[in-house]
């Protein structure tokens, strides 16, 4: 008796159209029911860090001593309680808030009890005292004394749910004066937030249900191919990049397995890639997608700031390779993260030295000002906590410069290049340990307070610049006890 063969109904194309139902739901599953667990804590994290940022970048821009003038309503016609004024409400248009989400208080005591210095609103109420909730006392005073933004948990009152952030604001000398407080109201995303998940659960459930009748039907081998990209999928999502799928089939699943085992494998590669590029490098790739001549390169107006370590040639003699690396990282990271956070970007590294980049916009100046300050308190803190006989420099000029894509077919640059990159790493070059060096085209983007920091140098011939160039230096006065908290402003 012959034996049957069996008839073949459906191809791999039928089979993988029907799967369909199966694998939405899988996928859709690996998302909606961690999400739902998730979620919450995420639009929480989304908004402390919404807040810490706007609370923070604000409390840079703002004048501690324009603040110690201001203690009552009749305060309110002082040109100090106007730019004080002026510089929350740009904060409160670049972070979208209300004027009532924005304002700066005074503490009285360690219970609490504050009064108001300034905010947006028509009526002025200078002085009046207010009382800082319970539950947010602690990262209110963690704010004061520890002289970092803070955030709150999320809290609820008679208007809603709300997250705050704190940040302290220091004069001149350093001593904290006043703390700025924004709040966020939670209950904005929320809704909506919960209106999408609701409408993925709805979408969930329609898709079991469709998708589990014809599923009963698959073959194993298709199933178990696609549940092993799935999961594999999953792994690649959670951050494991060189994940694999096993490949046992030779039917097109098995090709599909092996085709994504080959994206998984270059998609690592680009991504390990990453921290090797500018912040405007990946935002001008971005945004060329709709826009090619973004990276044919244009002129604007920039600050360019250089930061050199003093005494490193012969530190770098002193010690072993993997320990200098490991050093010399550690403290560029302390000036990364203090670019980044004043709104710049690390354009590069060239060796033991930092250039960095920022666009000329509004009260720009002063922030590079803020920023090279706290550079310098940051890398001295550093310095003086493990003993390390190094000093920083640091160059800013203002200017235009050629803003594109550098270099060849195969390999690039998205860079600042020019006459202004090259006197603010001259400039760089003659600034002493904990100075800044600077020109006259960036004091003119200073406030008259600010400018009063510096002192003019005697005209200074450079290299590769035909003209002297007059400049003007700021040097830091650091104690060992002055820490790496805040800038010395």
């Amino acid at each position: 008796m012959n034996a049957v063969t069996p008839r073949r109904i459906f191809n791999l194309r039928l089979k993988i159209f029907l799967a369909m139902g199966v694998v939405a739901v899988t996928v859709m599953a690996a998302f909606i029911v961690p999400g739902i667990v998730l979620r919450r804590q995420g639009v929480v994290e989304e908004f402390q860090a919404f807040v810490h940022s706007a609370a923070g970048t604000a409390a840079l821009a703002l004048a501690g001593d324009d603040l110690a003038r201001i203690h009552a309503n009749e305060d309110a016609a002082m040109p100090e309680f106007q730019r004080v004024r002026a510089l929350l409400d740009n904060v409160r248009k670049i972070d979208g808030l209300t004027d009532r989400e924005i304002y700066i208080l005074r503490p009285l005591d360690a219970a609490g009890a504050t009064e108001f210095v300034a905010m947006l609103q028509r009526r002025t109420f200078i002085g009046d005292r207010y009382t800082i909730r319970a539950e947010n006392r602690a990262a209110f005073l963690s704010a004061w004394s520890g002289g970092e933004p803070t955030t709150t948990a999320p809290y609820r009152d008679e208007h809603g749910e709300w997250i705050s952030g704190y940040a302290p604001i220091f004069d001149r000398a350093g001593k904290p004066v006043a703390v700025i407080e924004v709040d966020a109201e939670m209950s904005r995303i929320s809704a909506k937030e919960r209106n999408i998940l609701l409408a993925s659960l709805g979408l969930a459930a329609v898709a079991i249900a469709v998708g589990s009748l014809p599923g009963l039907w698959l073959a194993r081998s298709v199933t178990r191919g696609l549940n092993q990209l799935a999961a594999g999928m999953r792994r690649f999502q959670a951050g494991e990049l060189g994940v694999q799928v096993e490949t046992m089939t030779g039917d097109e699943i098995g090709q599909l397995g092996a085709a994504f085992n080959d994206m998984i494998l270059a998609l690592g590669e680009k991504l390990a890639l990453l921290p090797y590029v500018s912040r405007f490098t990946a935002e001008a790739v971005r945004r060329s997608r709709d826009d090619p001549s973004l990276l044919a390169g244009s002129e604007q107006e920039v600050f360019v700031l250089f930061a050199d370590l003093r005494g490193f040639t012969r530190f770098s003699e002193e010690r072993e390779a993997s320990v200098l690396v490991r050093e010399l990282n550690q403290l560029l990271a302390v000036q990364a993260d203090v670019v980044l956070s004043a709104g710049g970007d690390v354009d590069k590294f060239i060796g033991d030295a930092v250039m960095a980049v920022f666009l000329d916009q509004a009260h720009a100046g002063g922030k590079v000002l803020a920023c090279a300050r706290r550079l310098i308190a940051r890398v001295h803190a550093e310095t003086e906590r493990h003993g390390w006989p190094l000093g920083l420099g640091v160059g800013i000029h203002r200017g235009r410069a050629v803003v594109g894509s550098i270099g060849s077919a195969t390999r690039r640059d998205f860079t600042a290049i020019g006459h202004t990159v090259n006197l603010a790493a001259r400039l760089c070059e003659k600034a002493g340990a904990w100075e800044i060096l600077t020109t006259d085209a960036f004091l003119a983007a200073l406030t008259a307070e600010e400018r009063a920091a510096f002192r003019q140098t005697q005209p200074i011939h450079f290299k590769n610049v035909q003209q002297a160039v007059t400049t003007h230096r700021c040097a830091l006065e650091l104690s060992a006890a002055a820490g790496g908290n805040r800038p010395p402003l």
